[in-house]
């Protein structure tokens, strides 16, 4: 074209190419928000328990610990407690530990992400839940372990 208003070959390429890679950085940090996400609602979902578990030692019973894929009831004495967080959805990505301890004054329970590389640990130490990363070397969840 002799007006010059048109683009070059070499000007749609390069503008193609700062497209490909701003997207390439989007989805490389979108990534890690889903990490996030999960580990968030990991954290709520094993937060809601702890409430029934003092209620149930409170009336008497026992704190049952998680089966491998959640969904069993906290209490021993009651249904009414309510149950673990299933391992499914959005948490199939997480899985209970086997060692939990469900002592009244010493007590910790948590929630492995080896894709995800997060840990949620509760504890008697900060009657809480925590979001710790995931080394997979040493648990960093017990019953004193991460504190207040």
């Amino acid at each position: 074209m002799k007006n010059g208003k048109a683009f070059t070959l070499i000007e749609i390429l390069v503008a193609i190419a700062i497209v490909a890679i701003l997207a390439a950085v989007v989805l490389v940090s979108l990534k890690g928000y889903g990490a996030k996400s999960r580990a968030s609602k990991a954290h709520a979902q094993l937060s809601s328990v702890i409430p029934s578990m003092v209620s149930c030692w409170g009336n008497g019973g026992n704190v049952n610990r998680p089966n491998a894929g959640g969904g069993n009831n906290i209490c021993s004495i009651a249904a009414s407690y309510g149950q673990w967080p299933k391992k499914a959805g959005d948490l199939s990505t997480y899985s209970y530990t086997s060692r939990s301890n469900f002592v009244k004054d010493a007590w910790w329970v948590r929630l492995n992400s080896v894709s995800d590389k997060q840990r949620i640990c509760c504890n008697s130490a900060m009657d809480n839940c925590k979001i710790i990363s995931y080394s997979g070397a040493g648990s960093g969840c017990n019953a004193t372990t991460p504190s207040n």
